[in-house]
């Protein structure tokens, strides 16, 4: 049984337990594999810093309920969906970006809001502690094809070319500028 009222979101540990997270679908191996394998490492080396879903009053080790990877990246806009704020904005093509490198939710959790809750955390976190440090005007998400719908309830949309729209892991992003206007 989950502990969901004492749930907390924090940097991943040397002695969290890795090896409990259960997504349900072997099409989630890759996300429980890097948890296991490459998250510390990524998080200890600035490669990619992984936040845990864990129980804030476990003692020793604590078993991991989720977890999200964020790290450094760009996003190529076409034309019609690049910022049009000013003629300087728009004529570029790339733009400085945060990227959702890994998402994943116990499969106990999954459907009671826990996905959402921490996309929520991940859009605050990129406003209130990057952005007003170093340009960054989106997230970016190379999406599994059944969590496109997930990502465009919170506001993400799909890179709009007809490679990208047939990618089993199709490129969405969330524009942070038009978010906090």
């Amino acid at each position: 049984m989950v502990d969901i009222e004492n749930l907390t979101l924090r940097q991943i540990l040397s002695n969290d337990d890795t090896t409990k997270l259960s997504l349900g679908s072997e099409v989630y191996t890759p996300l429980k594999i890097f948890l296991k394998k490459s998250a510390l490492d990524f998080h200890q080396y600035e490669i990619a810093k992984t936040y845990v879903l864990v129980n804030q009053v476990s003692s020793s080790s604590s078993r991991i309920w989720g977890y999200i990877t964020l790290m450094n990246s760009e996003v190529v806009l076409n034309e019609g969906q690049r910022p049009q704020e000013s003629a300087s904005t728009s004529r570029y093509e790339a733009f400085p970006a945060v990227k959702i490198a890994r998402l994943a939710i116990d499969k106990a959790l999954q459907g009671n809001g826990f996905g959402t809750k921490m996309l929520d955390w991940c859009i605050n976190h990129v406003k209130l502690a990057i952005m007003p440090h170093v340009g960054c005007r989106f997230i970016v998400v190379d999406a599994k094809r059944d969590s496109v719908s997930f990502y465009e309830k919170s506001g993400f949309v799909l890179l709009d070319t007809e490679a990208n729209r047939s990618d089993d892991h199709p490129l969405m992003f969330f524009d942070l500028y038009k978010s906090n206007s």
